[in-house]
């Protein structure tokens, strides 16, 4: 499991996830909870692109998400 932070730059805005990223019921998807400098929470999405990696560093484009939602 990814135990650092991920460090995105989204819209002008440094979000760093606030837990360990997790993977969905389906395994196709990794979301992990995020904030902003001025502390607003996001949840960032990625999409699984190796399937058969057992490294979970390259199981996803860590920089690159699929969905990011702020939520309040």
């Amino acid at each position: 499991m990814l135990n650092d932070s991920i460090i995105i730059e989204w819209e002008g805005k440094e979000l760093r996830t606030t837990q360990n990223p997790y993977i969905n019921d389906e395994g196709n998807l990794y979301s992990a909870s995020a904030a902003d400098a001025d502390n607003n929470g996001y949840i960032i999405t990625w999409e699984v692109i190796d399937f058969e990696t057992t490294d979970e560093s390259s199981a996803c484009n860590w920089n690159n998400p699929i969905g990011i939602t702020l939520v309040k």
